[in-house]
């Protein structure tokens, strides 16, 4: 991975467990400047996704800058026709409920450092109209932070090098029968970023899930014993046991969506049968935060690329390698 490209990055993030593994990519690799990393609501509250990520930076003894971001959705709450919050219903097991994504990500300490004064949108404003270079944005959590940030300043997406989007699903949705959450949470926002002419990579649950780990993969991290690594295979198994309850045994892995999506900044090889789509945002009825390919015969111009699935073998490798030291 040492001879990639090194290049410029922001972080959007909801950490959040698999958000928590992605910062942790982003900050251990050699061919990622980290620039910033920016929170927004999503599998939490702002304010929790910026206390765990200020956190996981605390703990890997990172000097970054966090910016704290957006609570709600652009829009979407305004309307009581359109569901907000994905059908939840508490999983006990044994006494405990289990969760995805705890409050508090256990086994980080308690920050020194607080998020920055300025609001992350406003951040990104004036750090892409000072930039004299294009810098990279990856998106792992709801869109809304970008969404705002170019509906008041679209011309800024010329500063953009690169726009990896986790999110979306073609084959495999999460929230509702049509939508991936981070999509889903906020279609309007992810419209937005289309309208700009921004070519994004979507990495959608279709490529997440064909890396997902499994308890042997926990094992190899463990090997490593480094703080990250341990880490990581910690955050797989809460995730293994939340699912493997919630679905079945055999349902006995986890895909860890946010951190394959950082690992394709640094080695876009991760993924596989990436094809170039033409798709708008789902924003009513059951198409509701569905990323809509165009289908027909001839479709409109290719607007984004999706990777259909990922290579999990150069994935856990990757981990393995970002986090041996």
């Amino acid at each position: 991975m040492d001879k990639l490209k090194t290049r410029k990055v922001i972080l959007d993030v909801d950490t959040g467990s698999d958000d928590a593994i992605a910062i942790m990519c982003a900050i251990k690799s050699k061919n990622i400047q980290l620039e910033a990393i920016c929170t927004v609501w999503g599998n939490l509250t702002v304010d929790k996704t910026t206390l765990n990520t200020l956190g996981v930076c605390e703990a890997l003894n990172a000097d970054i800058p966090v910016y704290s971001g957006c609570n709600r959705p652009m829009v979407k709450d305004r309307s009581k026709y359109r569901d907000l919050e994905d059908a939840y219903e508490p999983l006990i097991v044994d006494g405990k409920e289990l969760k995805i994504h705890y409050d508090r990500l256990e086994g980080i300490p308690e920050s020194k450092r607080k998020a920055e004064s300025r609001h992350a949108v406003r951040f990104y404003y004036d750090y892409l109209t000072a930039a004299t270079e294009p810098v990279t944005l990856i998106a792992v959590g709801p869109l809304t932070n970008l969404g705002f940030l170019f509906r008041l300043a679209p011309h800024l997406a010329s500063k953009v090098e690169q726009l990896i989007i986790m999110g979306g699903g073609v084959d495999i949705t999460n929230c509702s029968r049509a939508g991936e959450a981070n999509i889903w949470h906020d279609p309007e926002a992810f419209q937005i970023i289309l309208d700009t002419g921004i070519h994004p990579l979507l990495v959608p649950l279709d490529a997440t899930h064909a890396a997902g780990l499994n308890l042997d993969d926990c094992e190899k991290l463990e090997g490593l014993n480094t703080f990250a690594a341990r880490f990581t295979a910690r955050l797989a198994k809460q995730r293994i046991e939340y699912e493997s309850a919630r679905f079945g045994e055999d349902h006995n892995w986890s895909a860890i969506h946010d951190a394959l999506a950082v690992c394709a900044s640094i080695d876009e090889t991760v993924l596989e049968n990436v094809e170039e789509v033409a798709c708008r945002a789902g924003l009513s009825g059951s198409a509701d935060g569905e990323v809509l390919i165009d289908r027909r015969e001839v479709p409109e111009k290719a607007n984004a690329s999706i990777a259909l699935s990922a290579n999990k073998e150069k994935f856990l490798a990757m981990l393995c390698q970002l986090f041996a030291d």
